[in-house]
């Protein structure tokens, strides 16, 4: 399973997790079953490429963040990518918390009412 999580930069695992979503410097993939982290660049919302875009270019099941607007959540749904909410800390970290199960999954009731 490959997994997307909003990073401050792209150091892997040790990144710190961005509290923005829309507007995170890089997207840190892991790749659960190939045991890899990768990151790439959020293109943003210039172009034709959007956030959601760029993960499903990357075949992620999973994003997990710490919130997200309701569009964004609608968005990933459309997708097929299932979002997850309440990461803190670092990648490392909020991967722990999403296999101990300690992520809410996200909806659109709950999402965040800012820009992320």
């Amino acid at each position: 399973m490959k997994i997307a999580i909003p990073s401050m930069d792209d150091s892997g695992l040790s990144a710190a997790i961005s509290e923005h979503f829309g507007q995170t410097p890089f997207f840190t993939i892991v790749d659960t079953e190939a045991d890899q982290v990768t990151a790439i660049a959020n293109p943003g919302h210039q172009g034709d490429r959007t956030p959601v875009d760029a993960i499903a270019d990357e075949k992620a099941q999973v994003v997990l963040c710490s919130g997200m607007g309701g569009r964004a959540v609608q968005f990933f749904a459309t997708a097929g990518i299932e979002v997850f909410m309440g990461a803190e800390g670092t990648v490392e970290k909020t991967l722990d918390a999403y296999r101990e199960g300690a992520l809410p999954v996200a909806s659109e009731d709950a999402a965040c009412q800012g820009h992320h």
